[in-house]
């Protein structure tokens, strides 16, 4: 094997182990961006079982009301 050819080869190899290091920060990223999500979801789904809550209380009081009437 030639010298070109190693330093051919070398510079793939350099360039397959960049490119897998920014995979990986990559997917890093992109796991912190679903952990956030997943909490902003989880935070969202609390606050529609808070106001699902509120409103079905507040139905029911009309109706107690609507009732009296």
């Amino acid at each position: 094997m030639s010298n070109d050819h190693l330093a051919k080869l070398e510079e793939k190899v350099q360039h397959v182990i960049d490119t897998v290091g920014i995979q990986k920060m990559e997917l890093e990223e992109l796991r912190e961006q679903k952990s956030k999500l997943e909490d902003e979801n989880a935070t969202l789904r609390e606050e529609l079982a808070n106001w699902s809550d509120r409103l079905g209380s507040l139905l029911g009081r009309l109706e107690g009301v609507a009732e009296e009437v």
